[in-house]
């Protein structure tokens, strides 16, 4: 190669790379600390005994979580206006289902736009024995934001 070349090549990869970072810090990244709080509003129904919100970074929009006691094990109902999904703990493992039926509250079709359907199916098992009760909170604040699309990330923040 000669000099103008390789001069040539490396202002060109050093632009691509400083673009692609001023492009990425102009979108905002997102903050994934969290919050988790107990919400004592929420327990009023009779098929909830317990429920949590998690805020991500600085916002003011929580996600909520919604515990409800199952034979086959505990499922924590997580969601906000946008999405939502059960992790499942119990006896088979833990892991993320989709809400069907009377539990559903977000149009479906919303759903599955927000939620990286690829992700989702990657945390069906998370761990294959029953999580303790003292980390499942923090393991749902930790692995949902996986699930939702890079272009709906801001939902949470």
């Amino acid at each position: 190669m000669k000099a103008n070349q390789i001069i040539f090549t490396v202002i060109f990869v050093l632009s691509s790379v400083l673009g692609a970072n001023l492009y990425a810090s102009s979108l905002g990244a997102f903050n994934d600390t969290f919050k988790i709080s107990a919400d004592a509003t929420a327990v009023s129904s009779k098929n909830v005994a317990k429920s949590w919100n998690i805020v991500y970074g600085d916002s003011n929009r929580p996600v909520r979580v919604f515990l409800k006691q199952t034979k086959s094990g505990d499922e924590y109902i997580v969601r906000c206006g946008y999405f939502e999904v059960k992790y499942v703990n119990g006896s088979k493992g833990f892991g993320v289902r989709e809400i069907h039926g009377s539990d559903q509250t977000v149009p479906a079709d919303l759903n599955y736009k927000v939620l990286n359907s690829i992700k989702l199916n990657s945390q069906k098992i998370i761990s294959g024995s029953k999580i303790e009760d003292a980390q499942v909170l923090e393991m749902i604040a930790s692995f949902l934001p996986e699930l939702v699309n890079d272009e709906f990330k801001n939902i949470l923040n």
